[in-house]
């Protein structure tokens, strides 16, 4: 049997940043994956010579400068990929506008100024508001104070991250805009988090929000699993172990405190500290030995809300998208201005009408595909429970009927996409539960509404002393930038629990 400083269950990019940081300052880790591949929902597959990213689009913070990208160069990371700079974030598209947002908020604001003049002093005041929560978060963020004193000072300090944390999105948005279509425009990137403005929490929402609108970022050359490949090689490297397509089948305890981990091939592997990048609910009321905290956590998920999921269909195409007019590498299409009826058609799987992004990404590196071929991910946030009860039959045949549906409507703006496609390959809700082992195969952990957001987000400390969280089901939240700072965190409070 052996010993371990930290045992990190789950690969995905919260354990992965963990494990690297504290292989990185000595510590000896032992990383265990159920896939035969690191990454989680990141990941990128092959079929046919044609790679997909299975979920990523757009990865904020990469860029030279930014916060992922500084821990990338200070690991030793940065020089085994080759990153590709993005020109523009996306092309947006509503019934009567159409614009490209290029990480340059005076653009934004300048484009919205001139479509809605009437509304020009609101936007002024509104991103003015948002210039200030930015400014107070990153004195927060950044502080050298001890955790527990810059919370205290941070009412007095820092108000505007109170302020945010008590709003729906939606409630702010709408005390400066009054037009309709623009309150919708302004709060296009709901769909990165899965909740429409007005439930939305305005915390979590300004942070994605400036990480796209704000700040230029970066592809990875062959795909961001070349990132997670490398982190795995730097991992080891280290001195430190990780294991692939290893099934982590109980966390065993002792007198309150984690003790190690069981994998399904009767395994044990011990230390005084666990991280658990699984879904916090499994980690929490499925795999602790402890029977009574096992219940008090199944009373205390069971009233948390899970996020949405998605239905996704990855295309090989027989020429580039760009030349059935793909302009810029990713489009986000929207039926209404109205989000909470596109939430509702996400919802009910009403294809015709959800909001749809389709992402070119063989547009920003050619290697994905074969010479001269072209890619196509199209991608509709939607509900677990379109799915659950199908039959295998019922469940083949409604994965064709949504993915034809899709691709219809994206032919409106790529005439001639469903004649040139060479490959398909088609998610649903049930694959991402299978394959994320996700619950309701949840894209963003636990919603980011209000009351589960910020600080009341369930925390990285567990009632188990030594067993840690990381991931989207915890602080801070979903997306790479928010999973890759709970893997920082979840690394600090290990070393202050092994200190």
């Amino acid at each position: 049997m052996k010993q371990y400083d930290c045992l990190i269950i789950g690969a995905g990019i919260g354990g992965l940043i963990s494990a690297l940081k504290l292989s990185s300052v000595g510590k000896k880790v032992l990383l265990l994956e159920k896939q035969p591949v690191a990454g989680g929902f990141g990941t990128s597959f092959s079929r046919k010579g044609f790679t997909f990213e299975s979920s990523l689009h757009c990865v904020d913070a990469l860029a030279e400068g930014g916060e992922i990208r500084q821990f990338l160069q200070e690991s030793g990371i940065e020089n085994k990929v080759k990153f590709i700079e993005l020109k523009d974030f996306c092309r947006i598209i509503y019934p009567e506008h159409d614009f490209v947002a290029d990480f340059n908020s005076d653009n934004l604001q300048n484009f919205l100024k001139n479509n809605f003049p009437a509304e020009a002093k609101n936007l002024d005041k509104l991103f003015s508001e948002f210039s200030g929560f930015y400014r107070q978060f990153d004195r927060f963020y950044y502080s050298k104070l001890p955790a527990w004193l810059n919370l205290m000072l941070c009412p007095f300090i820092s108000p505007k991250i109170i302020k945010m944390s008590l709003f729906a999105t939606g409630e702010v948005i709408n005390r400066y805009i009054k037009d309709e279509k623009l309150r919708g425009m302004l709060g296009d990137i709901w769909r990165f988090i899965g909740l429409p403005p007005e439930e939305l929490s305005a915390f979590y929402f300004l942070i994605v929000f400036r990480g796209y609108f704000y700040n230029p970022t970066v592809y990875v050359q062959g795909g961001y699993n070349r990132i997670f490949q490398a982190i795995v090689e730097k991992i080891r490297e280290n001195g430190s172990e990780v294991k692939l397509s290893t099934t982590i089948e109980k966390i065993i305890t002792c007198n309150g405190a984690v003790r190690g981990v069981i994998t399904e091939k009767e395994e044990e592997f011990t230390a005084p500290v666990v991280i658990s990048n699984a879904n916090a609910i499994s980690t929490l009321t499925e795999l602790l030995d402890n029977q009574s905290v096992r219940e008090i956590y199944k009373k205390k998920l069971s009233c948390l809300k899970k996020s949405i999921s998605a239905f996704q269909v990855y295309l090989g195409l027989r020429f580039p998208a760009k030349q059935l007019g793909m302009s810029n590498f990713m489009y986000s299409l929207n039926s209404t201005y109205n989000h909470n009826d596109n939430f509702k058609y996400s919802l009910e799987g009403n294809y015709q009408f959800c909001p749809l992004s389709l992402v070119d990404h063989a547009q920003v590196d050619s290697s994905l595909v074969p010479e001269g071929k072209g890619s196509l991910l199209i991608m509709a946030l939607d509900s677990y429970f379109n799915w659950n009860s199908l039959t295998d039959e019922e469940y083949r045949q409604k994965k064709i009927e949504a993915a034809q549906q899709l691709i219809n409507r994206a032919e409106k703006y790529l005439p001639g996409l469903s004649s040139n496609i060479e490959v398909m390959e088609i998610a649903s809700p049930r694959t991402m539960a299978h394959y994320g082992v996700s619950p309701e195969g949840a894209i963003y952990g636990f919603s980011q509404t209000v009351k589960q957001a910020s600080i009341n987000r369930l925390p990285q400390k567990t009632v188990i002393k030594g067993l840690i969280l990381a991931g989207a089901w915890t602080q801070p939240g979903a997306g790479v930038h928010g999973c890759f700072v709970s893997g920082i965190d979840a690394a600090n409070l290990a070393l202050s629990q092994l200190r």
